[in-house]
């Protein structure tokens, strides 16, 4: 879609805090962080919502959740997670492309203040170590 923010970030037109790329979905860190290290799974592919996005890629997508919070775990020290997905203006959805949040809790609050580009960075590669480390052991 060619107006949508996050479709034009998978099509690496506007820039974001990547912190995986895999063959369905992308993980970035949200702009606006409600605690360090909150990321966005979205699919590469434009879905609305969670009612518009075949079981499949939803399936990846809590996949890749799971690992992100392990990660986050590991380089951030968070003791909890919260995994958010609204669907619907009603249920809060402000973007609409399909998209979980993956909030770490046990960091510190930002309180959607924006991101820096150097907190962004630094999150982004602690993150994609403690990726990398977690997906090579998975294999």
């Amino acid at each position: 879609m060619e107006d949508c923010v996050f479709c034009r970030i998978v099509r690496g037109q506007l820039d974001a805090h990547f912190v995986y790329v895999g063959g369905r979905v992308v993980v970035f860190l949200d702009k606006y962080p409600v605690t360090r290290g909150h990321a966005l799974v979205v699919p590469k592919d434009h879905y609305r919502d969670v009612f518009d996005a075949p079981g499949d890629v939803l399936s990846e997508m809590v996949f890749v959740a799971k690992v992100v919070a392990l990660a986050q775990r590991e380089a951030l020290g968070a003791r909890g997670v919260r995994l958010v997905m609204n669907s619907g203006r009603e249920a809060g959805q402000e973007i609409f492309h399909a998209h979980m949040h993956v909030i770490p809790y046990g960091t510190e609050r930002m309180d959607r203040r924006p991101l820096t580009r150097a907190e962004g960075e630094a999150v982004a590669e602690a993150l994609r170590k403690a990726l990398e480390r977690l997906l090579g052991a998975s294999r």
